[in-house]
This record gives structure tokens, C-alpha cells and sequence, in this order.
């Protein structure tokens, strides 16, 4: 039993897809210099459909499912990687990471798409407000022992609950597109499989956001997958090495957001 290949780039690539098409049917492509002027050009490349799209879904569904679709094509078209105008706004805001950049300004199109009268000025101004709330957060971590510990308890009692709800979304017998690595730089490829079991494990690190004065132990979860096809061939044995597969099944770190459930198989 074989996936429907074209119905499934459609699934996984969706806005990707779109945004490739129109800006071919342009014959060109425009780099934005600022954050106004991509969510403008966001709003040229994408169809209506792909708007509907974006607006039924979640902030944080749809931050999932475009990291490696329109966010990918951001990166590499829109000079983020090797810097260009556009790169240089988000670095005299001080954020270097250029997967940050594609994260936000895909943030930051979400919500003008579910509020047209939100300025790209009150975006900026709200994150560089979070950010100014996340640096004094940190700041009192760092200098209260006991604030830093009641917070560390919560964390770890929110991974607890996150880790339950995530077993109980994803049952054994779950068929998902996981990501995994592909590459000793980290380069993430889907994978099509089933689930066939889960396992709890411990990490014992420093978390940043709390004092390194302590030790924490944080627990995660495993996700073992039997693969039933890979979305890239080309590059199966990167992938049977970096994820130890063996009899086509492994284990590999369960991050919600890099699982997708799949619904549309070829019967």
C-alpha cells in the first residue's frame, strides 16, 4: 500500500507550492528591504486559497507547517542566508538567525491576515516588547534562587502534561510524516511511517532559562517509527545512518511540531 505521491506534495508543500507558482507566473522576484514590504509581497505570491488556508488554521499549526515550506523559500530567495537589505532590517533589530527572520515575518503574516489594520510599526513594537519582558524574565531567574526554582517546577510539570497530551495525540498505530535528520549539518528530510511505540527518557542538562546553579533533570519523549516510505530517496542512506534505521524502524526525538499525522493514502 503506497502513499498518492502528488497528493501528498500537495499536503506537505501546500503554501510552499503556491508561492513557487505565482512567483514563476511573475517571472520574477521581488526581495523585500522590510517587514511592511514582505507581508506586501507575501500578499502578492499567495493565492486565495492559500489565504483561507493560513487563516483557518492556528498560529501555532500554521507556524508548524510552513517552517519548511514558505519559510524554506524565504531563506533562500529572499537573501537571508547571504544577506542582503532585508537581513540587515531584522539585524539592527538585533535578530541574527535567519530562521528567525522567516519565522517572524511568517508570525507577523498570520496575524495581519486576521487583522488587516495591524501596521508592520506595531508588530515590530510588540516584539521588541516581548523581548524586552523575556530579558528581565531571565534577569530574575538568574539573580532569584527561589523564583528560579518555583519556575523550574512549573516547567517541568508543563513538560510533563505536554509529553501526556502528545502520546494521546499520536497513539501507536499513528501514521505521520516525522522529520528527521539528513545530513551532519542538520538538514531535516520527512520520513512516511507508522508509530509503534513511545518512551520516556531523562536529560540531565542546564536549561537557559533557569540558574546554572543547579542540575535539572528534564524528561522527553522517543517516538519509534516504522518507515513506510521515504519523501526523499535520493537520500535514504544519509537518513538509514543518521537514525541508526534498522529492519526500517528507529527511534527519534518526538517535537510536535516536525510530526504531521497523514490522512490521504491510496487504498
Amino acid at each position: 500500500m503506497k502513499i498518492n505521491t502528488k497528493k501528498l506534495i500537495i499536503i506537505l508543500g501546500g503554501l510552499f507550492l503556491a508561492v513557487v507558482l505565482n512567483a514563476q507566473s511573475a517571472n520574477e522576484i521581488k526581495i523585500p528591504k522590510n517587514l511592511e514590504e514582505a507581508i506586501s509581497e507575501l500578499d502578492r505570491m499567495l493565492s486565495a486559497e492559500s489565504k483561507n488556508e493560513i487563516i483557518n488554521k492556528t498560529e501555532d499549526e500554521f507556524a508548524a507547517s510552513s517552517h519548511f515550506g514558505i519559510g524554506t523559500w524565504m531563506r533562500n530567495n529572499w537573501g537571508l542566508w547571504k544577506g542582503g537589505e532585508l537581513a540587515d532590517y531584522f539585524i539592527n533589530l538585533e535578530i541574527y538567525n535567519p530562521e528567525d527572520m522567516s519565522g517572524l515575518i511568517l508570525d507577523w503574516y498570520y496575524r495581519h491576515l486576521q487583522n488587516p489594520n495591524l501596521t508592520a510599526e506595531e508588530q515590530v513594537a510588540d516584539y521588541l516588547k516581548a523581548r524586552r519582558e523575556a530579558q528581565e524574565y531571565r534577569a530574575r531567574i538568574e539573580t532569584d534562587a527561589a523564583f528560579a526554582r518555583q519556575e523550574l517546577i512549573k516547567h517541568q510539570n508543563y513538560l510533563q502534561e505536554e509529553n501526556e497530551k502528545l502520546q494521546q495525540e499520536f497513539p501507536i498505530g499513528t501514521i505521520v510524516d516525522i522529520a528527521v535528520i539528513a545530513s551532519k549539518y542538520h538538514n531535516l528530510r520527512y520520513v512516511y511511517g507508522e508509530i509503534i511505540d513511545w518512551k520516556t527518557c531523562v536529560s540531565k542538562s542546564w536549561h537557559h532559562l533557569y540558574s546554572q546553579n543547579y542540575e535539572h533533570e528534564f524528561e522527553y519523549l522517543e517516538v519509534k517509527v516504522k518507515i513506510i516510505e521515504m519523501m526523499d530517496k535520493k537520500e535514504k542512506r544519509k537518513i538509514d545512518r543518521y537514525n541508526h534505521v534498522k529492519n526500517n524502524e528507529f527511534w527519534t526525538r518526538a517535537i510536535p511540531r516536525l510530526m504531521r499525522k497523514v490522512t490521504i493514502r491510496e487504498p
